[in-house]
């Protein structure tokens, strides 16, 4: 099983080329499969086939086109704090992935207490829950059930759907489309041969794209990455750039210099592991040692013991991790846990973002 995984992931990396003699042309095969289904999926909502519910508040979702990561979790925190801080009452819904109560749905904080740990509710819903104090998170597999407890409960003027865009049977006023700006559709395949969830044709259903690690050179090129029938529909797109921007802070919270951890054995659990290590060297971290797991990897104690161990082997006395990753560990660790903490940096974007997100308030 771990082979197959690993060869498909090494796919997702290529240039999308397939021989008919290459084991890839099976993959191929299934990603047509899955692309029609995802295209007939569209199809009949936009024929009306199939209706969408709505929720009795304003609906924003936030999403993307290709598995792995893209900094969802940073723009909707980002979307949070804005609608907060416009006075606007908001809630974050979550499909709570890998979370124990995800298929039933529950409340996972009611911005005041977390009631859940991360093996009930997921790791983003918990650190998004903790992060954001004065706005609940509710969890839910069916989004327009959690959606409704979730204003039932809390009455909000706004729903942020964090992780929604393939979830159209919840009806949303703002689509926003998150695409790493190095590489937004991977090799332009759909699952398994890509990292595409859906066929690209769905870029239609977006109010905006936010490219993410970008510069102005990614919002230019951005519709070069598409085929000729989609280009278009996306010169009519807003396109926006972000970066990421990366602190340090150490197990109370205070943010810490580079000098102040001194050598670190770095670890994480997330879809792009490679781009912790880069974080780290930019902040110009010392890294004495690494290990890095799949996605939403779920740690036991005696992992985290040999964490320990090996950091010691090579010279670390601080564990350093991600924000998603440390609600999980915290509790098991006994050497000083620090932390990368991300947000969204959206420079001479910013007041397009702002404005985007002001539709949904002034309507």
């Amino acid at each position: 099983m771990g082979i197959m995984t690993d060869y498909i992931e090494r796919a997702f990396e290529d240039d999308g080329r397939t021989s008919p003699v290459s084991p890839k042309f099976a993959l191929l095969g299934l990603s047509k499969v899955y692309g029609a289904l995802g295209r007939a999926k569209r199809a009949a909502y936009e024929q009306g086939l199939l209706e969408a519910k709505r929720l009795p508040a304003k609906v924003v979702a936030i999403g993307n086109l290709t598995a792995g990561g893209t900094g969802k979790t940073p723009m909707t925190l980002f979307a949070a704090r804005w609608f907060q801080q416009k006075g606007a009452r908001v809630v974050i819904v979550s499909r709570g992935y890998g979370g124990s109560l995800s298929k039933r749905g529950a409340v996972v904080s009611d911005g005041d207490v977390v009631f859940l740990s991360p093996h009930e509710a997921g790791d983003e819903p918990v650190m998004m829950a903790e992060q954001l104090p004065g706005v609940p998170v509710v969890i839910g597999s069916d989004r327009y059930a959690a959606g409704m407890e979730a204003c039932d409960r809390f009455r909000p003027d706004v729903v942020i759907l964090d992780d929604a865009y393939q979830h159209i049977r919840l009806a949303r006023d703002l689509n926003i489309l998150l695409a790493d700006g190095r590489r937004p559709f991977g090799n332009g395949h759909v699952l398994p041969r890509g990292s595409l969830r859906e066929p690209l044709s769905a870029l239609s259903w977006a109010d905006a794209v936010v490219l993410t690690r970008a510069g102005q050179g990614d919002v230019h090129g951005f519709s070069d990455h598409l085929p000729e029938e989609l280009r278009g529909m996306a010169a009519s797109l807003p396109v926006l750039s972000s970066t990421h921007r990366a602190t340090l802070v150490d197990g109370t919270g205070r943010p810490v210099t580079p000098d102040e951890l001194g050598p670190v054995f770095l670890f994480s659990g997330i879809a792009k592991n490679h781009a912790v290590e880069e974080g780290a060297e930019k902040l110009g971290v010392t890294i004495a040692g690494r290990r890095f797991f799949g996605d939403h990897h779920p740690y036991t104690e005696a992992e985290i013991a040999a964490l320990e161990e090996q950091a010691r082997s090579c010279g670390a006395s601080v564990l350093l991790t991600t924000d998603k990753d440390r609600v999980k560990v915290r509790s098991m660790a006994s050497m000083p846990l620090a932390t990368i903490m991300v947000s969204m940096d959206f420079n001479e974007d910013l007041p397009a973002v702002t404005s985007l997100l002001e539709t949904l308030i002034r309507q």
